[in-house]
């Protein structure tokens, strides 16, 4: 994968232009839009075809979550990241079951930014150190139901967290020596375990999980 095609919503001006002019000065990072509102970005995303947005969680006329999930239900394939200044439990589970695999403190280092934009762009989910920090202990988010389904063997949460990292079925089962097509046997058996649909809701569950925790967690798993 080349450039990394970003498209950034927020209602205030300055921090648009800012953020524009930040990623902008990165080779691999392109920033495609520039919006102020969810409908908006809803209209570009058919017309710049982003991998990913960028949304900030202070918006006067939509709350972000809700932003997160009518962009996802309406480009599923487009990856959503929240910029935030929370680190309440409550607001990163809201956010990851709203749809984003990306949920960035706006106190993060500009090196380790980028990094993120770079692995979530790419198809991995990445929590900032500092509201991963702020779980401490706790960092298995699930629900009661949600750990009655969880089963899966130590084979299928390997595969999960290489999944969840970006990481393609080619090199997964290059990590694992396993064939590529067992591969594909086992992600449809941890769908159909967890009662989920598609990978993007897979990578939301290895983050509530704890399987996927922080910045330092994550590797570069794409080819």
């Amino acid at each position: 994968m080349g450039t990394i095609k970003v498209l950034l919503l927020d209602d205030k001006e300055i921090i648009r232009e800012s953020l524009a002019k930040l990623l902008d000065e990165q080779d691999t990072i392109e920033v495609v839009s520039k919006c102020s509102e969810v409908q908006q970005v809803i209209d570009e995303v058919k017309r710049v075809k982003p991998d990913l947005v960028l949304v900030n969680d202070k918006l006067a006329k939509c709350e972000s979550n809700e932003a997160v999930r009518r962009i996802s239900e309406s480009s599923p394939q487009i990856k959503v990241a929240v910029l935030t200044d929370s680190l309440n439990k409550k607001d990163l589970i809201s956010a990851i079951e709203s749809g984003a695999t990306g949920y960035l403190h706006k106190e993060t280092k500009v090196d380790d930014f980028i990094e993120s934009i770079d692995i979530i762009g790419k198809g991995g989910v990445v929590i900032s150190p500092a509201v991963a920090e702020s779980l401490g202990d706790k960092r298995n988010l699930l629900t009661a139901d949600e750990k009655e389904k969880t089963e899966l063997s130590g084979r299928e949460v390997e595969i999960v967290r290489l999944l969840a990292k970006g990481a393609t079925n080619k090199k997964v089962a290059r990590d694992l020596y396993i064939a590529e097509n067992t591969v594909k046997v086992h992600i449809k058996n941890i769908l159909q375990k967890l009662q989920l649909r598609n990978r993007q809701q897979l990578a939301a569950y290895a983050v509530k999980a704890g399987l996927v925790t922080d910045l330092a967690d994550q590797e570069n798993g794409k080819e």
